[in-house]
């Protein structure tokens, strides 16, 4: 880009619209709200805090499938979401530090795994989660990936789609997705965790002034007596971690 975002008069920031609780909009309009999107606004309003005017930020809708496709052509200069730090994407974007550390889970329809055959489970197209369903031990039953580009699309197959057995995502995400009205009572988790992974603020590597003071002012505030606060605001329904190394029994929820 021609020059730093920390220039911009505008601050375009992507958010997600259905990855409770880190961003997500309870509503038809766009106005997103979550632990990413309170963290943003304490982060960036700490960028330009005494040194310029702090530019209004306008949220944009991204989803994984778009994300960092408008991230390169400028349409956002950060997202601030669920994204996962990974080497593919270090080659591509630029990081801050991690913001959170997640797992993914499997949710299943009643009967899902019990018998032979082969379940269908839908996940994100391309993401972190059907990687981590793809390269871990046996979950217990024989699967095909049903990939789709955004967990919201994977959230409604899993509830609409008679075909689909199971849904593969971030537990954080999928525990509350699963609280929901549309959710069956009798639908479950296994309790085996995939991978474990660091999510961050994704921005332009060409841009690495913006990116030295993001990082710098998210240091500040996850060092903060705030940012505790944040965690219990968003997580505080969220129980124990167990043992990641679970044995594929279910967990009501």
């Amino acid at each position: 880009m021609s020059s730093s975002a920390l220039a911009r008069g505008t601050l375009r920031v992507g958010f997600q619209r259905s990855t409770p609780p880190f961003s997500y909009a309870p509503g038809p309009a766009f106005e997103p709200i979550g632990y990413s999107v309170d963290l943003a606004r304490l982060v960036l309003a700490k960028v330009f805090d005494g040194t310029r005017q702090p530019p209004p930020l306008e949220a944009v809708e991204v989803t994984s499938t778009t994300r960092e496709g408008l991230l390169a052509e400028g349409r956002i200069d950060i997202e601030c979401g669920s994204t996962t730090i990974t080497e593919a994407r270090l080659r591509r974007c630029a990081f801050s530090r991690p913001i959170f550390r997640t797992s993914h889970r499997i949710a299943v329809k009643p009967g899902a795994t019990a018998g032979t055959g082969t379940r269908r489970v839908v996940g994100i197209q391309g993401s972190t989660s059907q990687a981590a369903l793809e390269g871990a031990p046996d979950p217990g039953f024989a699967f095909a990936f049903v990939g789709v580009p955004s967990i919201g699309a994977a959230f409604d197959a899993f509830l609409d789609d008679p075909l689909v057995d199971a849904m593969v995502a971030d537990e954080v995400i999928l525990r509350t997705l699963l609280r929901g009205d549309r959710v069956p009572g009798d639908v479950s988790l296994l309790d085996v965790r995939l991978g474990e992974e660091g999510y961050g603020f994704m921005m332009r590597k060409d841009d690495p002034e913006f990116v030295r003071a993001v990082d710098a002012a998210l240091a500040d505030v996850l060092a903060s007596d705030v940012h505790p606060k944040l965690l219990d605001t968003w997580f505080a329904d969220e129980p124990p971690m167990s043992s990641p190394n679970g044995t594929g029994t279910h967990e009501n929820l």
